[in-house]
């Protein structure tokens, strides 16, 4: 379980997050949505590290994260796909997909580290094609694709996506919504999910989060959401 209660977070002394307050239960999809410069973006990184954060508590599966440094967050179950994906372009994707591996908690066997694989392989297909390129030439949805499957193999507790539709061709974003419905169905980890797509997010998600200048100001159930509420806090 994942949860964030009253966090601050500045960026220098603009006050970006304003007593931050949800909860993600364990296996459940959860959708983080608002306008753009809200804050969604910031919490993820909040979350993870990369963000520091001025006051509140961030806790993972009972455990207080929130002075923890970011490797550190990663080995007790924290995963994230950034908004650029951030793939290491001079690595190849083999090479970046191993990196998610090495970053797992515990070690493991050959037996373990093939079937972890072989998992992300089954999921992308795409991805045993094109091992030994470099991941500065690959497409978007190949980044994407990459970018994903590498959070994975750290065998995440829960997984962090920021807009992981954005830019991507239709083929590819149907592909990322399966895979996030079978794990959704396997309840094998929690996912938070920052994303535009208001029918995407309806699809997948059982909780959302709706943020506006820095806040939560509305959170429920995902067959709640009302044309009302759209209009009010999600529409541009």
């Amino acid at each position: 379980m994942l949860k964030l209660e009253q966090l601050n977070a500045y960026y220098g002394e603009s006050h970006i997050l304003r007593d931050v307050s949800f909860t993600v239960e364990p296996g459940q999809v959860a959708c983080l949505m608002g306008r753009n410069g809200v804050g969604k973006t910031t919490t993820l990184k909040a979350i993870m590290g990369l963000l520091a954060a001025r006051s509140g508590q961030i806790t993972l599966n009972g455990a207080n994260v929130t002075k923890e440094a970011t490797d550190r967050r990663v080995r007790q179950g924290l995963a994230y796909v950034p908004q650029g994906r951030e793939i290491i372009p001079h690595l190849t994707v083999r090479e970046n997909l191993q990196l998610g591996y090495w970053a797992r908690s515990s070690a493991s066997n050959g037996a373990a580290e093939k079937a972890a694989f072989d998992e992300v392989y089954q999921l992308f297909p795409k991805l045993t094609q094109i091992l030994e390129r470099p991941g500065g030439v690959l497409s978007g949805g190949e980044q994407q694709q990459l970018a994903i499957g590498r959070a994975l193999l750290s065998d995440p507790k829960v997984l962090l996506l920021d807009e992981p539709t954005e830019g991507i061709q239709p083929s590819v974003v149907d592909q990322i919504e399966d895979v996030i419905i079978g794990f959704k169905k396997s309840r094998r980890f929690a996912i938070l999910l920052v994303e535009q797509g208001l029918h995407f997010a309806a699809r997948l998600a059982e909780q959302y989060i709706v943020m506006a200048k820095g806040a939560v100001v509305v959170a429920g159930k995902s067959d709640e959401l009302n044309a009302e509420m759209v209009r009010q806090h999600l529409t541009v």
